[in-house]
Formats: structure tokens, C-alpha cells, sequence
């Protein structure tokens, strides 16, 4: 006779996964441990004798692939922070078929905080491509950073400007450096920095291209300040507006919340920025603010930020509370499917 419910989890690596099981009753009943393969997945998987199966996965490189590969199979899979499980991951016991039996109590007492994947594959597909853009650019910031360092390691203090990295100004900079053996290792980080442009330029056209079948995106930059890649950073990383249903969970997610820890009424700390989230989305607010200010018209975002400083005669409290408003209008525009006008952003219709 088949169980009614029964509590699975999955401990992935690259080269095994061992998939633990427990019943209804909280009692643990047994491990399997596989070749990380599609085949022996499904297999282990459609083996387990019950009516409804549960599975829970800790975030990682592995986590979306086998969700979407074992959602036919199994009746709810959660994705779980693995931050939020400490008692896993500082379990004196650790191991793999420890950590299986401590995932399947957690799931069965709806203790796991579950992380959003998209379960659309082009959704997949246009945040994988926007995170491809994202790294090609923190790679080029890096290049570029090791340009300097080494222009300056060898006595060219003078590098200040982005005219250092033009392929037209190179030589002259290189013509600074004496020895040849420094000056070819300069070279060739000149030559990965070109190659590194290049991608990041494909990067950008592909992410954009992605981004045609989301007409939210052009409501988005419309916002003053956002732009192109502050557009596709939101949608990309949001993935649906219907995530979040209060806007406090929204900046959370933004690194935009604050704490405030107490005990018995009592702070235990200072208030401050909540460090877990995402820091793409609170760059792009705050870059997104610094573009709205830097424009010399009396914008939107500059009029909100006007007056959030008259309230609070705090710089940083206005530009935080304009960095949280830049991300409620996005999220409401979005939310209500409609075109963005400046009185939205106000907050009179």
C-alpha cells in the first residue's frame, strides 16, 4: 500500500546526489546515492511508492536544473536559501545523508524559506543572459584594475581617467614603461580587455533582444535615471511582479530593508542596511539615482528626493527612501500593467 505523503531531499553535487525520504510521521526511512545523471534522477525519484511527494533542494549550481527536471514528478519542489539553515550547515554530524534527513524534517515542518527560480525557460534563458552581461562587465572592471596596478608598480603614478584604457591612447602610456618584458604583459591584459568589450557589447545585444517579448522593460526606462540596463537588471532578477506582495518585501530583497533586532522591547543593535538580498538590484537603484540627479532638469526622482530631504535633513535617509520609491514605482508599473507617467512617481494620480 503507497504512502499518502512523504518528504524528499536532495543533496546535489557535480559528480552525486544522495535523495533522502521521510514519511507523514516525521519518521526517516532511507538514502539513495546516484550518479548525478537526468536518468537516475526521475528514476529514484518515480520509485519512491506515494501519492503526493514533496521535494526540497538547497539553492546552488545544480538546484534549477534539477527542478525543472523532476517537476513532472513530484507534486511541490522548494528551493531553499541555505542561509536561512544553519542547523544544517553547522550540524557537528555534517554529511551528506545527515544533511538529507535535517532538509526533510525542515520541509515537513515548513521551515524552509524558499528561493524563487522562474519556471518559464525563456525567463531562465533572459536572466542567465543579463547575469552573462553582469559578469563580462565585473570582468572588464577587473582587467582594468589590474592595468593601473601595474602602470603604477612600475613608476607611471599618472593614470587617472578612462583615457588609459583607449586603444589609441595605449601607446603613449606604454611608452612610459622602460623594460619590454612589462611592457608585453601590459599588452596582452590590453588585448583581453579588447576581447572582453567585444563579448560584453554581444552580451548586451543578446540580453536586448531576450528583452522584446517584456513590454515592461520600455515602461521602465522611462523612469529617470534607469535605463537600459537598469530595466533589464529589475525584470531580469525580479522575474514577475507578483513575487512580492508588500513592498517592504521588495526592498528586503534590494538590500534596501532595515533591521531592527530586540529583545524584551530592548534594541540589540543599531539599525541598519539588512545585508542579505540582492546587491545587483540596490546597485541599480542607487546608480539609477545618481543619473536622475546628474540630469539638469527638475525631474521626478530629484523632486522626490527634494522633499524626502526636507522631511528627514538626512542626505543618506532621503537617497534611501528615493532608491526604495525608484523600486516601488518599477514593481507598481509592472504589477498593474500600465504606462508609466512622472505623477506616479510623486504619488498623486
Amino acid at each position: 500500500m503507497s504512502m499518502k505523503r512523504v518528504y524528499l531531499a536532495i543533496d546535489a553535487h557535480a559528480r552525486h546526489c544522495v535523495l533522502g525520504n521521510m514519511n507523514s510521521r516525521g519518521e526517516f526511512l532511507r538514502t539513495w546515492t546516484f550518479v548525478t545523471a537526468e536518468t537516475e534522477l526521475i528514476q529514484h525519484v518515480k520509485a519512491i511508492d506515494a501519492r503526493q511527494k514533496i521535494l526540497a533542494i538547497e539553492e546552488g549550481p545544480l538546484a534549477f536544473w534539477i527542478a525543472q527536471t523532476l517537476r513532472p514528478y513530484v507534486a511541490d519542489i522548494v528551493i531553499s536559501d541555505p542561509r536561512e539553515n544553519p542547523l544544517i550547515s553547522r550540524n557537528a554530524m555534517k554529511g551528506d545523508k545527515v544533511d538529507v534527513r535535517s532538509l526533510c524534517r525542515l520541509l515537513r515542518l515548513g521551515e524552509l524559506k524558499r528561493v524563487y527560480h522562474p519556471e518559464d525557460d525563456h525567463r531562465a534563458v533572459f536572466k542567465a543572459a543579463v547575469q552573462h552581461y553582469l559578469d563580462l562587465r565585473n570582468q572588464q572592471t577587473s582587467i582594468k584594475q589590474k592595468i593601473k596596478a601595474k602602470y603604477r608598480s612600475w613608476g607611471v603614478p599618472e593614470v587617472f581617467g578612462t583615457a588609459l584604457y583607449h586603444p589609441e591612447k595605449a601607446h603613449d602610456y606604454l611608452s612610459k614603461i622602460p623594460l619590454p618584458a612589462i611592457r608585453n604583459q601590459l599588452r596582452r591584459l590590453y588585448s583581453v580587455l579588447g576581447v572582453t568589450v567585444d563579448m560584453q557589447i554581444s552580451a548586451l545585444k543578446e540580453a536586448r533582444r531576450l528583452a522584446q517579448r517584456y513590454p515592461e522593460i520600455k515602461e521602465f526606462m522611462k523612469v529617470r535615471g534607469v535605463g537600459i540596463i537598469g530595466a533589464l537588471v529589475f525584470d531580469a532578477y525580479i522575474q514577475t511582479p507578483h513575487r512580492f506582495t508588500r513592498k517592504s518585501q521588495l526592498w528586503r530583497y534590494c538590500k534596501l530593508a532595515v533591521t531592527d533586532r530586540s529583545s524584551d522591547g530592548k534594541p540589540l543593535a543599531y539599525k541598519r542596511l539588512d545585508k542579505a538580498g540582492n546587491g545587483e538590484l540596490k546597485a541599480m537603484t542607487y546608480r539609477a539615482f545618481l543619473g536622475a540627479m546628474r540630469n539638469k532638469d527638475d525631474n521626478e526622482v530629484r523632486q522626490f528626493y527634494t522633499a524626502s530631504l526636507h522631511r528627514t535633513h538626512n542626505h543618506t535617509r532621503a537617497r534611501l527612501n528615493t532608491q526604495r520609491k525608484i523600486l516601488s514605482v518599477l514593481h507598481g508599473v509592472w504589477r498593474r500593467k500600465e504606462a508609466y507617467r512622472p505623477e506616479l512617481f510623486l504619488g498623486s494620480h
